[in-house]
């Protein structure tokens, strides 16, 4: 009798282990966010994705707002979608859009010509007292 009692408790431990385990793997994993359920697409920061920028409220559609803006450093952050002309080129990695009394910088690494009429999504950022477009992508119309 001794020697099936000594079988049972080296079987127990092992299984006791296992299943906690497995209970603590299963809440470890479980969704924190009860918003979160399986429908909801979840990026691969761990959190609900965000909104795409046009569809944001914080997305300029028009240069003139952004151009006429009192305190354009109120602006730092938002996201542009603008549809306008190249006003001049500034040097291989920027140009210029808009009215020459108020017209915008723009910096990409996309080549563009004066004139040209093209569609630019990026960030309104600022260093030096200067607020600019950082695009993250121009293209040509």
């Amino acid at each position: 009798m001794h020697f099936e009692s000594r079988v049972r408790s080296v079987w127990v431990w092992p299984l006791a282990a296992g299943l906690t385990a497995l209970i603590v793997a299963s809440l470890w994993t479980a969704p924190r966010d009860p918003t979160v359920g399986p429908e909801t697409p979840v990026g691969t920061a761990g959190h609900v994705a965000a909104a795409e920028p046009e569809e944001s409220p914080a997305t300029l559609h028009d240069l003139e707002t952004m151009a006429g803006a009192l305190d354009p450093h109120e602006l730092l952050g938002w996201h542009v979608d603008f549809h306008v002309r190249v006003s001049a080129l500034r040097d291989a990695t920027s140009f210029w859009i808009g009215k020459t009394d108020s017209r915008v910088l723009v910096v990409s690494m996309t080549p563009v010509s004066a004139d040209q009429i093209v569609r630019i999504t990026g960030t309104v950022e600022g260093q030096d007292q200067q607020v600019y477009i950082r695009a993250s992508s121009v293209t040509p119309e």
